[in-house]
């Protein structure tokens, strides 16, 4: 059978003029050739887009790369520079991958001829070309990102979240990004359009629709939240013309399975699930329905791949037409398709243009679960939205899941769906709207009108045109939750306890979900045999979402060893979850165990620590950027000349610290004595809460986040020597003999920027700037590593691959160490290669 990649031969190359307008860096295949589905597993897009992996959800159980031009994934093992990053791994760090890649696709009749916009397989989807036109990370907890039911009006202008995160000033205030929602303990958020000329240059022949898809995608950090990953489309028609009968939808190239394994792709199963699932808040358990396509590999490849990975809808805006919007449902799947192979399109294979994507995206069609092994796409499609004119939107909201078995799937299913639908909230502060489970207004003329049918009470009420009046729209929803035996209901719950509209709450707020205070920023820093781990105060004084309390307890710090680099893992994404160890767990001293106190100061055996100690006239630094934002507290203060901006925003941390100022940080300090010099070390440090007794007392232990939900990596090192203890007798190479076995505890798997995952370490080098030169014992130059040991760094590591990128032989290696200061003399030394 022919891999998926050897089907792409063939391909032709772009025109020399489009190569160079475009800058594009590999080949990109003519409009014939685009009937093969798989086509843009051989070429990469310009270098506008992201698409080196930077931007990868790694917070949770599973992982995902996201790009800023309409598609989610990696693409392993294709050409793009992002193959080797996660695609959608589950576990984390294990390399067991459960997707190629997936594209939103957007249909619509313009002028009354269908057009569709895709992300993946045809990326007609660009952002703009412009440096702004990146990804944006942000978090809940930002001090930009703000929203309800908290205080949400950042900037302090009578708005809120006026100011989406994408780089530009939206509300043209003069400032860019100050007030926006953040959701989740990590967010990303980009726009593209399928009307940007370099889209227009790739794909001549499609006509665009002048639409662009702003994406925001979230993560969660808590062990009982991090099994998927949330994203949020807005499609927006910024064209003057007008769209009609509207589809979005997400199409998607599952492939489950190891990446050790060359075709893991080719023995899976997919299917389509749709249901009501019980999904835990609380005490209790509450039903929600549920629709949700999924991929598992049929025989498990031995025990390695054996979980499940799915799509859930989670909603989208209201099918709008010209009456109330209010009665149509929150989601409805219009289309769930299914493509094997390369067959064509009659028989059941990818479709390969406008018209022939737009008849599956409308058609009211769900395919039955595979029976055979194969290699599958899917789509699934919603709408229609009846009409776009300029400037109005629709959205689409969904989760990619994973689970350990296909009931844990629907588990974490049933909890993204949760955390979409949110709270209820009293939006227009009128205490008469959103009572008795009338949240839903319904404007007149209506005659004979009975706005609950479930409260017992046949009403026949006329309302005349222009009157408005509350209803009670999902009274049959409610009372099938309530009515729902399967879930646990918490002892003395009421209906009212599965209403929506109650005290006043009219309006419905998405991706809320209380939960574990979130994890503080981190930075490690590697000593000569210790590791010192640096965090902030975030944790402690940020407030539940939903209760508006802070229930801070405490921090646990942990340690990740062993690690080795599985193939789609990588130091900026995390080990796998079975490696970390805790060291230790201080808290508040209320009586909480371990009731170990960690705010005494780092000197006296806590850890609370005090920056920038050594910096000349501290405390007359810190005071005069306290007179400045004494003047403009919602401003940063300028960095002054010889200070570095790092320096500058810990100082002006400390100012707002001293003035009780938003932004305020405290620091702390925890240092690691038990490593070993060259070994791979991650660290975490995690916030946990505390549960509260009926008198509002800390009473016990509560949630925590994964040590997966902020993290950094770290390899401890010697330190560079100043010229009164530089001994030439003491640089060493380790290990000394190099063969498999004495690099077996730092060697790595190996990536594309890494291919050897070896290394050989220099150690007790000088303070100063130094070459260090590698020969053969014939006296041939082999390598040149040039490094600065003023850093304090005495360490220089080779991955034993010489200047001209070969990977080199055994034999005796002659390393020569030449200071740029004559303070230092001259160092030579051996090592033994033994392949």
């Amino acid at each position: 059978m022919d891999s998926k990649w050897d089907r792409l031969s063939g391909l032709s190359c772009v025109s020399v003029c489009i190569c160079v307008l475009l800058l594009v860096i590999t080949p990109r295949v003519t409009a014939s050739d685009r009937s093969d589905p798989f086509h843009d597993k051989s070429r990469t897009p310009e270098m506008i887009p992201v698409i080196d992996g930077s931007y990868v959800h790694n917070i949770g159980a599973l992982q995902m790369n996201v790009t800023n031009w309409g598609i989610l994934g990696s693409l392993p093992n294709s050409l793009y520079p992002m193959r080797d990053v996660p695609s959608a791994q589950y576990p984390a760090g294990s390399g067991v991958e459960y997707l190629y890649a997936a594209g939103i696709w957007v249909g619509a009749r313009k002028n009354g001829i269908p057009s569709v916009s895709t992300g993946y397989p045809e990326d007609e989807f660009r952002p703009r070309m412009d440096a702004t036109s990146t990804i944006y990370k942000t978090f809940e907890g930002d001090l930009r990102g703000g929203h309800l039911p908290a205080a949400a009006d950042d900037d302090v202008d009578g708005a809120y979240d006026e100011d989406p995160l994408n780089g530009l000033d939206d509300d043209r205030d003069g400032k860019i990004d100050e007030d926006f929602a953040a959701f989740g303990n990590q967010m990303f958020c980009c726009e593209y359009a399928d009307n940007y000329p370099q889209s227009t240059l790739i794909w001549p022949e499609h006509e665009p629709m002048e639409i662009k898809v702003r994406q925001e995608t979230f993560q969660w950090g808590e062990n009982v939240y991090n099994d998927f990953i949330a994203v949020n489309y807005t499609i927006t028609n910024v064209g003057i013309e007008y769209l009609s009968d509207i589809y979005v939808g997400i199409y998607a190239d599952l492939d489950a399975g190891s990446r050790n394994h060359g075709t893991y792709y080719m023995d899976d199963k997919v299917g389509f699930w749709d249901g009501t699932w019980c999904a835990a808040k609380g005490n209790a358990e509450y039903p929600v329905d549920m629709s949700l396509a999924y991929v598992y590999d049929d025989d498990g490849d031995g025990g390695i791949t054996t979980g499940y990975f799915g799509i859930v809808v989670l909603g989208h805006s209201p099918q709008i037409s010209s009456g109330n919007a209010a009665l149509f449902p929150s989601f409805a799947l219009q289309s769930l398709k299914v493509f094997q192979g390369l067959q064509p399109f009659m028989n059941g294979g990818d479709p390969t243009n406008d018209f022939e994507r737009y008849e599956i995206m409308s058609e009211p069609a769900r395919d039955a679960n595979t029976e055979k092994p194969g290699d599958y796409r899917i789509l699934l499609s919603v709408g229609p939205f009846y009409s776009l004119s300029f400037m109005q939107s629709v959205d689409l909201s969904l989760a990619f899941v994973a689970g350990d078995d296909f009931d844990d799937l629907r588990d974490n299913a049933a909890t993204a769906q949760m955390i979409y639908n949110g709270v209820r909230y009293d939006m227009d502060g009128d205490p008469e709207t959103g009572v008795d489970g009338r949240e839903s207004p319904v404007l007149g003329p209506l005659e004979d009108y009975d706005p609950d049918a479930c409260d017992g009470l046949k009403e026949e009420l006329d309302i005349v045109k222009g009157d408005t009046i509350w209803s009670n729209l999902d009274c049959s929803r409610e009372l099938a939750e309530f009515n729902n035996r399967s879930c646990y209901k918490e002892y003395g719950a009421s209906f009212l306890d599965y209403q929506t509209g109650i005290d006043g709450k009219e309006a419905r707020l998405r991706w809320i979900t209380s939960g574990v205070s979130p994890p503080p920023n981190i930075r490690v820093v590697p000593g000569d045999g210790y590791v010192a781990v640096f965090w902030d105060d975030l944790s402690e004084v940020t407030a539940d979402i939903v209760t508006g309390t802070i229930d801070f307890e405490g921090y646990q710090v942990w340690r990740a060893d062993d690690w080795h680099r599985p193939l789609g893992s990588s130091k900026a994404n995390g080990p796998e979850i079975d490696l970390w160890s805790l060291l230790e767990n201080r808290d508040l001293l209320n009586g909480v165990l371990p009731n170990t106190d960690f705010k005494s100061p780092f000197e006296m055996g806590g850890w609370q620590y005090t920056p920038l100690e050594d910096l000349e006239n501290r405390e007359v630094v810190i005071s005069a950027f306290e007179q400045s934002l004494l003047y403009a507290p919602l401003d940063s203060v300028p960095c002054p000349p010889g200070l570095t901006q790092e320096e500058c925003d810990t100082i002006e941390t400390l100012a707002r610290l001293n003035l009780d100022y938003e932004g305020g940080k405290q620091y702390y300090k925890y240092v690691d004595h038990s490593v070993k010099n060259g070994l791979p070390y991650f660290y975490s440090v995690i916030a946990y809460d505390h549960s509260f007794d009926g008198n509002g007392i800390p009473l016990a232990q509560g949630r925590m986040n994964s040590p997966s939900a902020s993290f950094a990596y770290v390899e401890a090192r010697s330190r560079s020597l100043e010229a009164n203890e530089y001994e030439k007798t003491e640089v060493y190479a380790v290990p000394n003999p190099v063969t498999s076995e004495t690099m077996s505890g730092w060697a790595l798997g190996p990536t594309n920027s890494d291919p050897s995952g070896m290394k050989v370490e220099i150690r007790n080098l000088p303070a100063c700037k130094f070459a260090l030169r590698i020969f053969t014992i014939a006296g041939d130059l082999v390598q040149t590593l040039r490094h600065d040991g003023n850093t304090g760094n005495g360490t220089v590591v080779w991955n034993l691959v010489s200047r001209n990128g070969q990977d080199v032989t055994s034999g005796v290696y002659i390393f020569a160490v030449e200071p740029e200061d004559s303070n230092f003399e001259r160092t030579i030394g051996k090592f033994v290669i033994i392949r």
